[in-house]
């Protein structure tokens, strides 16, 4: 399965969790986000009250949002030990179960979104895998519950990559308005 596409607020991260949950059935739930919305937190709170989350973990960052739910509101919902907090921008959502390892990437954070935003869902065990390990490795190592630290963490077990580019970048670069009929350089 993989499923790619852009919304212009129709629907939320949320959806995509509900619409995804109604296909694997009942799933572990991870969801990385930079805020958060009062209603989507409770709404992922019900959805584990009715059985369609059998555990949820939350990575969120640290810094104030006006009007969106603090990790310590997640926190409070969900207990200290199924969220980590420290500095990031990355949004991404699990849903795993004995059939099902799907992988929601997007621009979207966990909260109402009327602007254009972009989405994949990949049902990838490989692809789940690393998103899982990253998380599992913030899980140990940066302490429980929403510290508000604005740190990003230190030891991660992952391995150091050295990036190789198979493209040269160079050449002139123009700038200033583009002429229908002009060369390009």
């Amino acid at each position: 399965m993989d499923v790619v596409g852009l919304t212009f607020g129709q629907f939320s991260l949320l959806d995509l969790i509900e619409a995804g949950l109604e296909v694997t059935g009942p799933a572990d739930v991870t969801i990385s986000t930079w805020s958060a919305g009062f209603y989507d937190v409770e709404a992922a709170q019900r959805f584990a009250q009715l059985g369609a989350i059998r555990s949820i973990r939350f990575v969120m960052d640290s810094s104030a949002k006006r009007g969106q739910a603090t990790p310590v509101d997640v926190a409070g919902l969900f207990g200290a030990e199924s969220i980590r907090v420290f500095r990031t921008h990355a949004k991404f959502a699990l849903l795993r179960n004995e059939s099902w390892d799907v992988v929601i990437t997007t621009s979207m954070n966990l909260n109402l979104n009327p602007r254009c935003e972009q989405f994949e869902m990949t049902d990838d065990t490989d692809r789940a895998d690393l998103f899982s390990g990253f998380v599992d490795e913030l899980f140990r190592e940066l302490p429980e519950g929403a510290t508000g630290d604005r740190t990003v963490p230190e030891h991660l077990a992952f391995p150091d990559v050295d990036p190789q580019r198979s493209y040269r970048v160079g050449g002139r670069v123009a700038t200033g308005p583009w002429r229908r009929g002009a060369p390009r350089e």
